[in-house]
């Protein structure tokens, strides 16, 4: 089997509110590493209070690819983090670098340890269908997915947008159910035998207590502020693609006056709740080399062990 990068890569792999951004930022103090983000929110620029964005004294001193790529008025999709990750890797391999993998966006990571199929894009196609979306919602979507491709409607999240938009654009240009299409070669990124894959998490309410005290410090830190700010310079719409990310898809109405605050930070916290749930699951199915519990006083020597014994076996 042939693999588009042939060399030796970290992944540090964990749910919302686990520690990840912090973990991996004392890793780069110990080890050869550029840290990659793999967070589909922290590609938008000025998004930084609500994403929990590393402040920018530390992007300055510690290199983090694929943060800050585009402005919340753009698409983010595999295709732009693919072109970036390639300018990211050759950067990293330049310096004789490795690349540490860190983040809560579970579907890329599974992309770069298992593959993906490369299917077609076309603009126009996604654009009409982006206006379906707009002009009917999500509910005429999951109808008109389930009647074209049943099988993927019975296994993709439905209440993702943008994974229904992506599947009917497929199914439409190539005229072939998807489900059928995902039986073909996948092309392969990593040698999983050459990376370590570390997975951090802990029991279900420490993370949810987590990232409540969390929510609260964002509130304080003037996330309100920087919602309105980028609504405002961007002209966003509730359905923007970047406005679907949690806290700013909350927080949204209440720039308007039309939600009370108090209802944003009860979704906020129930969406939180869900994505812990959806990260956790993930993590089950990675094929993790090992699981750390984020609470765990020794976790960064625990962690700092495994890589050392890692280098030893690839170097």
């Amino acid at each position: 089997m042939r693999f588009k990068y042939a060399i030796p890569a970290v992944f540090l792999i964990g749910p919302t509110a686990s520690g990840k951004t912090e973990t991996a930022i004392e890793l780069t103090d110990k080890f050869p590493f550029e840290i990659i983000s793999i967070d589909s929110a922290m590609v938008y620029k000025d998004m930084d209070i609500g994403t929990c964005k590393p402040h920018k004294d530390i992007l300055i001193k510690t290199k983090h690819h694929l943060v800050n790529l585009i402005t919340p008025k753009q698409h983010f999709d595999l295709g732009i983090f693919l072109k970036y990750l390639e300018l990211s890797i050759e950067e990293i391999i330049s310096k004789e670098k490795i690349p540490l993998f860190v983040g809560g966006s579970m579907m890329y990571h599974n992309i770069l340890l298992n593959g993906f199929h490369d299917f077609p894009n076309d603009p126009k196609i996604r654009k009409n269908i982006d206006k379906e979306y707009e002009d009917s919602g999500i509910e005429f979507l999951q109808k008109k997915l389930e009647s074209l491709d049943p099988d993927l409607f019975n296994q993709i999240d439905i209440t993702n947008p943008r994974r229904l938009i992506r599947a009917l654009e497929i199914i439409e240009i190539t005229g072939k159910k998807m489900s059928t299409l995902k039986r073909k070669e996948k092309i392969q990124f990593f040698d999983k035998s050459s990376c370590l894959k570390i997975g951090i998490n802990t029991e279900k309410k420490e993370l949810t207590s987590s990232a409540t005290k969390r929510l609260d410090e964002m509130l304080e830190a003037g996330f309100k502020e920087e919602l309105e700010a980028i609504i405002n310079k961007y002209q966003l719409k509730h359905k923007d693609q970047s406005m679907q990310s949690i806290n700013y898809k909350q927080f949204f109405d209440c720039i308007a006056g039309s939600k009370p605050l108090s209802e944003a930070y009860d979704e906020s916290i129930k969406a939180t709740n869900y994505l812990i749930k959806s990260q956790q699951t993930w993590l089950k199915k990675l094929d993790l080399d090992t699981l750390i519990d984020c609470k765990n006083l020794k976790m960064s020597k625990e962690i700092s062990d495994t890589i050392t014994n890692y280098q030893r076996r690839v170097t």
